[in-house]
């Protein structure tokens, strides 16, 4: 009888000027969640990618869809500092995203507490 692995939280860090790399932490989730059923993720945007989050940027399409139809638990952050860098207003972010003060603090926290930590890009 095998055992039921551990439900696990993840943070994954998508920071830098691929505008891809919110999508790509998005595929990173579901390759976990079918290993790791019941894991918890966040992604956690930082750098020019919070660009993509943009409402009307392609990636933000995809992963809005994404976030409507998946079965995992999976939350897509955005770093207030990145969208004051790159002039971007919250209210202009997707349906679904949400934004923390400081993705460099969100990432420390959450390691803090325990969570597993991958940088995507």
């Amino acid at each position: 009888m095998s055992e039921e692995p551990e439900v696990l939280g993840v943070v994954l860090q998508a920071s830098g000027a691929d505008a891809d790399l919110p999508w790509k932490a998005w595929q990173s989730s579901l390759n976990l969640e079918a290993e790791l059923p019941g894991s918890t993720v966040e992604i956690v945007v930082q750098g020019a990618a919070v660009a993509s989050l943009i409402a009307a940027h392609p990636t933000a399409k995809r992963l809005v869809e994404a976030l409507r139809g998946g079965t995992g638990d999976v939350t897509v952050l955005a770093c207030a500092n990145a969208l004051r860098a790159h002039h971007i207003d919250p209210s202009d972010l997707a349906e679904g995203i949400d934004v923390v003060p400081a993705g460099i603090a969100r990432l420390v926290t959450r390691q803090r507490e325990g969570w597993s930590y991958v940088r995507i890009g």
